[in-house]
């Protein structure tokens, strides 16, 4: 349920361990081949792609995550690559977890990342859902935007992507843990001695776990593992929910 953890402190948030269930109900039906993940962060999701019988490159920009996502890489997922920049092209999959929320122009990156995916690939992404959600922990994370379901489907047309499938994730008890993760941000950023750059604040989001290592013993714990698990079933049939999981193709045009 938590995924892989070494010794450099990093621990999932519970909106981690909901998406990454969402994620791997997803990808855990596709072919293994070639993938591309854009924007790592600290690389926990490579240990599942790895296991999964997936290989390839993840990107990182950042270069304390990147280190982070290389020490992870070596440990749990040896047919993965961490770099600063892409260098492999028709790849069979790509995918992004949160990270198109964080850069203005999404319709561009996008555009700029499938010219990296061959004819017929397949491009998975999550978001954060619905505007009307935004909170401390978007603030914190050095977000721009929070998405609507349609808004994204149509982005991914404009890129050229076949729309396969956009879902919301997370469910009313996933709401609630996002509830309890704008409290955890509202205290992350009460201890910043300067308010950062967005482009720094969207780093640190992916490998700030100053508040979730205090989580750890309840989430280690059985009643938190009940509580996670029970959310984890909860978001297939629960309505709610606080993330959109996108499913595109690109076709080759006639």
């Amino acid at each position: 349920m938590l995924g892989a953890l070494g010794d450099d402190g990093w621990f999932p948030s519970p909106a981690h361990i909901i998406r990454r269930a969402a994620l791997l109900d997803t990808v855990g039906s596709w072919q293994p081949a070639t993938l591309l993940e854009m924007g790592c962060g600290a690389g926990r999701l490579l240990a599942d792609w790895d296991r999964l019988g997936f290989r390839g490159q993840a990107v990182e920009p950042d270069a304390q995550s990147r280190a982070m996502a290389r020490r992870c890489a070596a440990h749990f997922a040896p047919n993965f690559e961490v770099v600063e920049r892409a260098t492999l092209c028709n790849v069979d999959y790509i995918v992004s977890t949160e990270v198109l929320e964080h850069v203005d122009d999404p319709l561009q990156t996008i555009r700029e990342w499938v010219e990296h995916l061959k004819d017929g690939g397949y491009f998975l992404a999550t978001v954060p859902a619905f505007q009307a959600k935004w909170g401390a922990s978007d603030e914190w994370a050095g977000h721009v935007q929070r998405f609507e379901p349609e808004e994204f489907r149509a982005l991914l047309v404009q890129a050229g992507l076949v729309v396969v499938s956009v879902e919301v994730y997370g469910g009313l008890l996933g709401d609630l843990i996002r509830i309890a993760g704008n409290e955890a941000s509202r205290r992350k950023m009460a201890v910043r001695a300067n308010q950062p750059s967005r482009e720094n604040a969207t780093f640190a989001s992916g490998r700030d776990r100053s508040i979730e290592n205090r989580l750890a013993p309840i989430l280690k714990s059985l009643p938190g593992r009940a509580l996670m698990h029970t959310a984890i079933a909860a978001q297939k049939w629960l309505p709610g929910g606080h993330g959109l999981i996108a499913v595109a193709r690109k076709l080759r045009d006639e």
